[in-house]
């Protein structure tokens, strides 16, 4: 696979440029890619400023690298210039940034005597970056490289937006100066003797708010940039008073909904993703656009592509699986799949629907371990994905008759839980449901003070909350057990029959999840159990022979969430 080259261009400084090309390489981590980083603005390094990037600041980067190869002729480890960072609230890809250099007195130094020009005039130039880009393809793998350029007309911009991308975006403001200068490097990079010229793509950035009117300032300005670069303007930045006082990955907020900057970001990336035609990005649109019109030629070319560039990838095993089960292979689907998981077990889409196929085949061994698997993978999830996998774990325990397991698993989920500052009461009624019922079934016997708690919760949420139909049915029915255990006979057959009139307004075709079996059954056969469930009230004692309290009434009012476990 090689790696895609995006330089990040301005005539000018103040337009945004470094924060355009950080989020961007942010949000491309969180879509699972291998990202580099170089900052070859030399004069003027600005990607360390990101509190995100710490890891580059005082390491060696292009200008020692470049200072290398003048003194020996040979290209240095690339490794020793290339820095992994961490982003902790990106886990899915990698990222590696290559910084301009260490900045010090040695840096100003041997910056001032680099002579690029020179370096061109001896023939060297050439091969120098073709073996640099070679160093970066071997060693990293990336998916993309995105490079800071140098603003202005001099050697360095030249390398940056003729050299080394495949793809130039070119930022800019909406005066005359920004306007004229990157119209002029735009037709310079258009007209070059170059053998590759490199494709680009236009910012306007960052773009005042204006009133939606259909001619202001803005517009006209627009208009102007159009006739001076002779294309359309392929993006938008909007102006944020928080990207002008902030070297900020805002891409990594945790926001529901996404800031108008991080929109516009995430736009502009979707743009430039259709650029790559060889990248997994395309190729998963294709993927999808294949399967949606049953073309099943385009599916076997996507198949040998995907088999001889990502086969060593979870995500291209896993679009594989997509194409040979749109092709009716299930069984290479299966082994697809597997693959992926064995390359990264915390996977999401893998994980998700192995653990369905595994589920349905009863295969709840096998659906154990890859909850184990994805688990171990701890560091690199958040801990709302953790408090999914161990649930997921309790779950297939208790289906598998393994309650010991699912007690351990749900004890973790309360701790990973505690984690979290928000969740709604649903949640809690849920999770602490099922911890409370792998208890009863563990151990013989419930336990009284966490089955009112369990109470607590559902009742302060509400029985009806904004659940689904068949999400509330299977709610009803479980909480029988909390008012049955809790000496609310009465309570608990009131649920039940509740259950069993919800469950009659349901579609014939509908699966619902039944505490009876921790699977999800038909209708027909959700009905059958509650009735067993409301017989079994009449003998007091529950449908899996548990005797119940003689009392009928309710339990007291007032829940605690449960300490440590």
């Amino acid at each position: 696979m090689k790696p895609f080259w995006i330089t990040f261009y301005s005539y000018k400084g103040g337009v945004g440029r470094s924060m355009a090309l950080s989020n961007i390489a942010a949000l491309l981590v969180k879509k699972g890619r291998r990202v580099v980083l170089i900052d070859f603005d030399l004069e003027a390094p600005g990607l360390d400023s990101f509190e995100e990037f710490a890891c580059i600041v005082g390491k060696p980067g292009v200008v020692e690298y470049t200072t290398e190869f003048r003194h020996t002729g040979k290209a240095p480890e690339i490794e020793h210039f290339v820095h992994h960072c961490h982003l902790k609230d990106a886990p899915a890809g990698d990222l590696w940034i290559m910084p301009a250099g260490t900045k010090n007195a040695s840096y100003n130094r041997e910056r001032a005597n680099l002579n690029w020009a020179e370096l061109y005039d001896t023939g060297a130039g050439v091969p120098f970056v073709e073996n640099w880009k070679a160093a970066i393809a071997n060693h990293f793998k990336p998916d993309y490289v995105l490079v800071d350029s140098r603003t202005g007309l001099t050697d360095v911009a030249g390398i940056c937006t003729l050299h080394l991308p495949d793809l130039v975006v070119m930022l800019f403001g909406l005066n005359d100066q920004n306007i004229k200068g990157i119209a002029a490097v735009a037709k310079t990079v258009r007209e070059s003797n170059s053998g590759r010229i490199p494709q680009i793509h236009y910012v306007a950035s960052p773009v005042p708010n204006m009133p939606a009117e259909k001619k202001n300032l803005v517009s006209e300005r627009l208009d102007s940039a159009r006739k001076a670069i002779g294309t359309e303007i392929g993006s938008l930045i909007g102006y944020s008073v928080s990207a002008a006082l902030h070297e900020k990955l805002f891409a990594l907020q945790d926001n529901t909904v996404p800031s108008s900057l991080v929109m516009g970001y995430q736009a502009l990336l979707d743009k430039l993703i259709d650029y790559n035609r060889n990248g997994i990005d395309l190729i998963t649109k294709e993927v999808e656009s294949s399967i949606s019109n049953s073309d099943a030629a385009k599916m076997r070319k996507l198949l040998t592509v995907l088999a001889a560039d990502f086969s060593d990838r979870a995500e291209g095993c896993f679009l594989l699986s997509r194409l040979q089960l749109a092709l009716t292979d299930r069984d290479a689907a299966v082994l697809s799949v597997r693959k992926a998981l064995s390359i990264d077990p915390a996977h999401v889409k893998s994980y998700d629907w192995l653990l369905k196929h595994y589920q349905s085949e009863k295969a709840y061994d096998d659906a154990l371990s890859i909850c184990k698997a994805a688990i171990s993978e701890k560091n690199r999830l958040s801990p709302l994905q953790l408090l999914s996998l161990k649930s997921d774990m309790g779950s297939v325990a208790l289906t598998a008759l393994k309650p010991d397991i699912a007690v351990a698993a749900y004890a973790l989920a309360i701790e990973t839980h505690k984690k979290i500052s928000h969740s709604p009461a649903a949640w809690l009624t849920s999770l602490y449901f099922n911890y409370a019922e792998a208890r009863r079934r563990a151990e013989g016997v419930p336990d009284i003070s966490l089955w009112k708690n369990v109470i607590g919760f559902f009742e302060q949420g509400g029985e009806n909350s904004n659940a689904s139909p068949t999400v509330r049915v299977n709610r009803l029915q479980a909480m029988h057990i909390a008012y049955a255990v809790t000496g609310d006979i009465k309570r608990a057959k009131q649920t039940l029959r509740k259950a069993h009139d919800a469950a009659r307004l349901l579609g014939r075709a509908d699966d619902v999840f039944s505490v009876k079996t921790y699977t999800e059954v038909p209708v027909a056969e959700f009905l059958t159990i509650n009735d067993e469930m409301l017989a079994a009230l009449e003998r007091g004692e529950l449908w899996d022979g548990m005797k119940l309290p003689v009392l009928n009434r309710p339990c007291e009012a007032g829940f605690e969430v449960p300490g440590d476990t």
